[in-house]
């Protein structure tokens, strides 16, 4: 029998109402706030902030209902929401464009990794696992599209990597571990 790392907790019928109360709650107030936006009463453009302002609202309904019921999966996505919240208003308000900030797409798992470590203390070591491999990826992805590093010294970098973990993998898997692969 498989064991978990972490414990599944079902919630009470007034944890499910107060998580949705708050989804509903953070959902309205991103359609006051874009109206008031699209009315021209908030001087932002309707077009630049509907997006990041929608992923936002997610984001926190995810968090706030997280925080609530010690739902380590539930804060995981809400990083998966605030990251490209966070990347689309760079977008929209700064000189740097989707093609400079891209590389933070791909940095998703490993940021959310990185900030619902704390709630999952039983599963660091996948957490690690995923950061190390996405925080690795993102960067080498950020020497191009920031640093300006062609993709003449990035790509081979990027295959010498993959090559090198299919390696190690393919050998994790083949080496014996323990009792339950000895005969």
């Amino acid at each position: 029998m498989e064991q978990t790392t972490e414990e599944r907790i079902e919630l009470t019928p007034r944890q499910k109402l107060v998580g949705n109360l708050v989804a509903g709650g953070f959902t309205l107030l991103c359609g006051i706030f874009l109206l008031l936006c699209g009315l021209g009463v908030i001087p932002l453009s309707l077009r630049d902030i509907a997006l990041p302002a929608v992923l936002s609202a997610v984001g926190l309904a995810l968090f706030s209902t997280a925080i609530l019921n010690r739902n380590s999966v539930s804060l995981w996505l809400s990083w998966a929401f605030f990251t490209p919240a966070v990347i689309s208003f760079v977008a929209a308000y700064t000189s740097f464009g989707y093609g400079n900030l891209y590389p933070f797409y791909i940095a998703i798992p490993a940021i959310a990794s990185l900030m619902t470590l704390p709630m999952t203390p039983k599963s660091w070591k996948s957490h690690i696992k995923v950061i190390l491999f996405f925080g690795v990826l993102a960067f080498l992805f950020m020497l191009n599209s920031l640093i300006g590093i062609g993709w003449n010294i990035v790509l081979p970098i990027i295959l010498v990597l993959a090559g090198l973990a299919i390696i190690a993998v393919a050998l994790s898997v083949a080496l014996p571990r323990g009792k339950q692969n000895r005969q």
